[in-house]
């Protein structure tokens, strides 16, 4: 009976302790160990490398430190065992506590009096990098013990041991064995030879008297008694030590990489490994380049410039220069030129002409550069750089020759919502909320060169609108071939007809047609067919160029950051000679030229006019002309005749300006007030005597020679053509009408 019993007791027991020891299996296994995910998630320092290979950067952590990854089979089975054997020789056979390396140790340190050596596992130290404390109390120690049985029963050996070599401490902010390869030896961890693996191994242990850069002797003798090799001496580990030298991270292209870094989803921190699209020589060779030109015109004020270059066909980015000079924080060098927004000037123009031949316009449409009022209240009255009006000017030469009237009609013709929404669809964010008015027709609204060239580049790709991005996908992208996966772009979408975006590149890159703005210059010549538009916006502030090829596209902007104007008049060929110098280095001597426009065909047209040149036409051009719309006879050129040129009679004021050859043929067309517009508003200065203050009324059209003006129902004068009135200025609501045999025009105006 008491065996009976005594068996049934062993066996409650044993049931008992199975189940206890089940429960805490399933407590280790399965209990919340928020620390452990949160460690999993954290930062590590990616190594980003342009397109073949080169290292560009490796980023550094919070505090400097950098920590780079490798996988398990990426790091060399000796490296790996060199760890081992100085921290855990035990370390496949124990569950996270090694009981006999605790006795050991205790019995060594109770008979030296001393601490001689620890019994710390690799699971254990792991544990204590998960959750670090400074004190080391016996709490501490336990809780350590209990983490270590906890990251055994959730991962394997492998994961473990993965884990601890890339996050080991080594001081001098390095942490994991692929950072501490290149700080102290300036190698990847899979070049190092066995003798540098052990001297890394011993280095954790005290990273200040075990560093084999500054105590080579100390390292070699530690890790000469930590290798078991046969045939290895002392003196190998004191010449893998005397090989030490501390690695010189590089700093390429920080602008790019912050911007990488900076994206939604962004890869830096969370990939080992990124493979951009840069190409690190171009890159250089851009940085030289801007940097010799804001040398050479600091005398002007310009202190920065910005760089961007894109591959046209895939938009890859190749070179991104953010400031002539990082370190430079005198000049705000480290405000990113590429991303920060700045008034284009007339750089923006041609996606105004492109929306343009979209709306109704052609390339043989005829548009007046002459003097213009817009708006009411608030008057808009452009002028073109030059201060000149060239009267009628055909749509190609208005564009190639960044003529400012013609743009602001063009954008007065199609509406402000409608232009804002296409430039929208070309990525022109940062103007969604902008209200400029018509100045937006000549770059009055702030863009960034990521935007503008990111545009521009849809005129050479056929009218594909397709986002910049410098991250490659599906390839290899460093030595050691660890790929990355990932590229953060939207869909490529077209956003100009195929034509639009032919007849565009044409334009941009017809000399002849440039010549009205710019002569001759051989700023834009290139041993190839490639497209350019400049611009300059607030006194000179700010200076811009873009340039493409069906390979490349470049967009440069020089000015300063601060907001200082430059001074001197530099012009717009300071960036543009840059832009046209990089197309030729990267092109060279040849390239294909744009594709001719598919459904338009060349005849010859009045170059004054733009309609099909007739016998009198002195001066003709070939243009492009619809295929379905080719000019028919009925529309030969009407401006010239035998007797001689007859201006239409919206060009009357510009006509009078100077002495003029030919005549305006407003006779005969409808009757109208051309000056001041409807609805206009003036005020009254109070500084000028009554009856001195006067208003200018033009008008055109008409059956008759003479017309007559009346002011609120009264009659003012009679005229003859031109007809020209004065009427005096008074407080209040005026109606001014003309009336020419029969026919009459009528506006309002408001005096305050």
């Amino acid at each position: 009976m008491t065996d009976m019993k005594l068996k049934g007791f062993f066996s409650r027991f044993l049931i008992i302790f199975c189940l206890l020891l089940a429960f805490f299996f399933l407590f280790l296994r399965f209990s919340p160990y928020p620390a452990l995910y949160a460690f999993k998630e954290r930062p590590i320092s990616t190594r980003i490398y342009d397109g073949s290979g080169e290292l560009i950067q490796i980023i550094a952590l919070e505090n400097g430190i950098r920590r780079e990854f490798l996988t398990l089979s990426e790091i060399p089975d000796f490296l790996q065992e060199s760890f081992i054997e100085a921290e855990d020789r035990h370390f496949y056979s124990h569950h996270g506590i090694d009981f006999a390396a605790i006795l050991r140790a205790a019995f060594q340190n109770i008979s030296e009096a001393r601490t001689v050596s620890g019994a710390s596992t690799i699971t254990m130290q792991l544990a204590r990098i998960i959750r670090p404390n400074q004190k080391r109390t016996i709490f501490v120690k336990g809780r350590e013990a209990l983490d270590a049985l906890r990251l055994e029963a959730r991962l394997s050996k492998e994961e473990i041991l993965e884990l601890y070599l890339n996050n080991v401490p080594f001081g001098f902010n390095t942490e994991g064995v692929a950072s501490a390869a290149r700080y102290f030896f300036s190698k990847e961890a899979n070049d190092l030879s066995k003798e540098e693996s052990c001297c890394l191994a011993v280095i954790p242990r005290r990273p200040s008297l075990y560093n084999p850069i500054t105590n080579p002797e100390n390292c070699a003798k530690a890790a000469a008694e930590l290798s078991r090799s046969e045939g290895t001496s002392i003196e190998d580990f004191e010449k893998a030590c005397r090989g030490a030298s501390s690695f010189s991270y590089p700093f390429n292209a920080p602008h790019f990489v912050r911007y990488l870094s900076q994206l939604e989803n962004s890869p830096v921190g969370k990939k080992a490994s990124l493979c951009t699209s840069l190409d690190l020589s171009l890159q250089h060779h851009a940085e030289n380049m801007l940097s010799r030109a804001v040398e050479r015109y600091a005398e002007n004020r310009l202190s920065n410039g910005a760089i961007l270059i894109c591959d046209t066909e895939s938009g890859k980015i190749l070179a991104w220069v953010g400031s002539a000079d990082f370190f430079d924080t005198a000049h705000n060098g480290q405000v990113d030129g590429v991303l920060s927004t700045q008034q284009p000037g007339s750089s923006m123009k041609p996606f105004l002409y492109a929306l343009a031949l979209e709306s109704g316009f052609s390339p043989n449409s005829v548009l007046p550069d002459i003097p213009m009022e817009f708006g009411f209240e608030n008057l808009y009255v452009p002028q073109n750089f030059n201060n000149r009006f060239n009267g009628p000017v055909r749509f190609r030469v208005a564009l190639a020759s960044s003529l400012n009237i013609p743009a602001v009609y063009l954008l007065n013709e199609i509406g402000i919502e409608t232009y804002k929404k296409k430039l929208s669809e070309l990525g022109f964010y940062s103007i969604e909320k902008a209200d400029p008015g018509l100045s937006l027709a000549l770059g009055g609204a702030d863009v960034s060169i990521y935007e503008m060239v990111q545009a521009f580049s849809v005129f050479a790709r056929d009218g594909i609108f397709l986002p910049l991005h410098g991250i490659e996908e599906e390839r290899f992208c460093d030595k050691r071939k660890s790929s990355h996966t990932e590229r953060l772009t939207d869909s490529p979408r077209r956003v100009f007809d195929m034509n639009t975006a032919r007849l565009l590149s044409d334009m941009l890159s017809d000399k002849d047609s440039r010549a009205l703005g710019f002569g001759y210059s051989q700023t834009f010549q290139t041993p190839f067919p490639s497209m350019f538009k400049t611009g300059t916006a607030n006194q000179y502030q700010n200076i811009t160029a873009l340039g493409a090829t069906p390979r490349y596209t470049v967009g440069v902007w020089m000015g300063n950051f601060s907001g200082e104007t430059v001074v001197g008049k530099t012009g717009s060929s300071i960036p543009a000679k840059i832009a046209r110098d990089l197309l030729v280095d990267l092109q060279g001597s040849s390239g294909k030229g744009f594709q001719k426009p598919s459904q338009f065909k060349k005849e010859r047209v009045c170059a004054l006019s733009g309609m099909k040149a007739g016998p009198n036409c002195p001066d003709t051009v070939i243009e492009y002309v619809a295929n379905e719309g080719s000019i028919s006879q009925k529309e030969k050129c009407s401006w010239h005749s035998q007797q001689g040129t007859v201006y239409p009679a919206e060009y009357a004021t510009w006509f009078r300006l100077k002495n003029r050859s030919g005549q305006v043929g407003d006779k005969g067309s409808e009757l109208k007030i051309i000056s001041p517009r409807n609805g206009s508003v003036f005020y009254y200065d109070e500084s000028i005597p009554a009856g001195q203050q006067k208003l200018i009324v033009e008008a055109s059209g008409g059956s008759a020679d003479i017309a007559r003006f009346f002011v609120d129902g009264k009659f003012l004068e009679e005229t003859k053509r031109p007809f020209v009135g004065k009427v005096n200025l008074t407080r209040g609501s005026h109606k001014i009408r003309i009336e020419c045999d029969g026919e009459d025009s009528e506006i309002q105006i408001l005096v305050r």
